[in-house]
């Protein structure tokens, strides 16, 4: 597990630093991983637009 992951499942990073994050180390990372980062970034920003005044 990365340092993003980390974070951002302890609430440290909210999706929007967290992609930004990704974006600084995306190459270090790896596709593999970087893509996983992704995938997880993506479905809290879809959860987030389903809830009630996001």
């Amino acid at each position: 597990m990365c340092i993003i992951c980390i974070d951002f499942d302890r609430g440290a990073l909210k999706p929007k630093e967290a992609r930004r994050a990704l974006g600084e180390m995306r190459e270090k990372l790896g596709r593999e991983h970087a893509e996983e980062v992704e995938q997880k970034l993506r479905e809290a920003e879809a959860t987030a637009e389903q809830k009630p005044g996001a």
